[in-house]
């Protein structure tokens, strides 16, 4: 992923499967792509309202938050890793949501890139040509063995 995305810090997460995002059709990174923009526009969204900090931002934030962030933001509450107000979901987004939302996004946007650079690193031509050199030297020797083989079944029917 750092190859093929190498200035964008940050990409590759523990959270990160290579192998689902090997799995994705087109359609589905752009499905993916535009979800993540989506969440990341609505998080952004919830933290502008509570930066403005009017009546009932709280309450505004939570609802411009997409059904998943609110459903995390819920569980946050009730672990009490942080507490149900506007500075404690301006913490939650800074510090949890935000990034997150802005991993998957660069991750959604460069899956084609990324693709591209495991299939291009998992093809390795030029170790290939040396391994088809040995193939190409283990055929002649099999057929050889092979044929003294043969010549020496032939010297002892005889």
């Amino acid at each position: 992923m750092a190859s093929a995305a190498p200035f964008q810090h940050g990409l590759a997460n523990e959270n990160t499967r290579l192998s689902d995002l090997m799995d994705e059709t087109p359609e589905q990174i752009a499905e993916t792509q535009r979800d993540a923009e989506l969440v990341l526009k609505a998080t952004r969204k919830a933290s502008a309202i509570l930066y403005k900090g009017r009546p009932a931002a709280y309450e505004k934030a939570v609802r411009a938050l997409r059904q998943d962030s609110r459903e995390w933001w819920q569980s946050q509450i009730e672990e009490k890793e942080h507490p149900a107000t506007a500075e404690g979901l301006a913490c939650f987004i800074r510090e949890s949501l935000d990034p997150s939302c802005w991993r998957a996004a660069l991750e959604a946007r460069y899956t084609p890139a990324i693709k591209a650079q495991a299939l291009g690193e998992g093809l390795k031509p030029h170790l290939l040509e040396k391994l088809n050199r040995y193939e190409t030297h283990l055929d002649r020797k099999f057929e050889r063995t092979l044929a003294m083989l043969l010549k020496l079944k032939e010297l002892r029917s005889r």
